[in-house]
């Protein structure tokens, strides 16, 4: 039988070597999360870890600031003027998007054929012409497979689909009438004609982007149906028919020369992040957690959660042991 002095002594030596682990651990955790750059890693990492991740090339800043956002967005405007064909950069590109870095996408026809050798080529054709046109040179470029069309679970396309988003979070207004598409050759030949019509019209809505002293924080297609404009919630004051009215208006005036008349439009909210600003705005699995404000919001609860010391209920054990047993002596 222990003496309950060595009881004492293993108990102390217990809780002396669980606070030193504890306060060790404490540190390293609040290394990473005060380090922006730990953080930029573990967004690459995300793409990383999706199964249709290919490559990722250059480098994101240590400091991410609102020049930089602009840039990435600017660049990202440049890039899509030469859509919907990309290809004086690669005949494989099929859609650019944005969030942080640019974000290309491969078409799934060509896995047999892209190698780092393809993937170096594509990168520097890519950072040439972003360094030419906005100044940013090594810039951050993440290489995914696309999902094609045909693979997208598309639905019918009506007007139940205007009715379906007035019940979503952010939803602002519509303009224009939904097409009745059931047909599924149809509704690719459709989202086809959408990124045409986005393309055309992408350059007269740039003085209206956030980047540009804007409203906008971008624009693209939806993958039931619809094209979508975001505006930036902070200017939510500034925000009225009469905006949305001259913005549609350019859409419309595009969209009808490429033989679409009241083109469907959804104007929402959406935040600082950018990163589902593409051609197709579709069911991709690195779209879930894209500027869902409530979300987002659960998130940092979540973390605030997670930051408190780990433990404290062993170390009150102990310390209650210590007591029974010094009080029993």
């Amino acid at each position: 039988m222990f003496k309950k002095s060595n009881i004492v002594k293993w108990l102390m030596l217990t809780l002396f070597i669980y606070i030193l682990l504890s306060g060790s651990a404490s540190a390293d955790d609040s290394e990473l999360n005060d380090s922006e750059s730990n953080e930029i890693s573990d967004s690459i990492t995300e793409f990383a870890n999706d199964l249709s991740f290919i490559a990722y090339r250059g480098t994101i800043p240590e400091t991410i600031d609102r020049e930089w956002e602009n840039s990435i967005a600017d660049c990202w405007l440049n890039l899509n003027k030469i859509g919907p064909s990309y290809s004086e950069f690669d005949k494989s590109i099929k859609s650019v998007a944005a969030s942080d870095v640019i974000i290309i996408e491969l078409g799934s026809a060509y896995k047999g054929e892209v190698d780092n050798s393809r993937i170096d080529a594509m990168y520097q054709k890519i950072e040439n012409y972003c360094e030419e046109q906005e100044g940013i040179s090594d810039i951050p470029v993440v290489f995914m497979w696309a999902q094609d069309e045909e693979d997208l679970p598309l639905p019918d396309y009506g007007p139940q689909v205007f009715e379906e988003v007035k019940n979503e979070p952010g939803f602002i207004a519509t303009r224009g009438i939904m097409p009745v598409i059931t047909d599924p050759s149809e509704k690719v030949e459709w989202t086809e004609t959408a990124g045409k019509c986005i393309h055309s019209f992408s350059g007269d809505l740039r003085p209206y982007m956030k980047s540009s002293g804007g409203q906008l924080t971008g624009f693209g297609h939806n993958y039931r149906g619809y094209i979508f404009v975001c505006f930036d919630p902070e200017s939510i004051e500034s925000v009225n028919d009469s905006i949305i009215d001259e913005i549609y208006l350019i859409i419309e005036e595009h969209s009808e020369q490429k033989g679409v008349n009241d083109v469907p439009v959804v104007f929402e909210w959406r935040g600082e992040s950018i990163e589902d600003i593409a051609v197709v705005d579709g069911p991709y699995p690195d779209e879930a957690d894209d500027s869902n404000l409530s979300g987002n919001e659960e998130e940092i609860t979540g973390n605030e959660t997670t930051n408190q010391m780990p433990g404290f209920t062993f170390i009150m054990l102990v310390l209650c042991l210590l007591f029974l047993v010094k009080s029993r002596k």
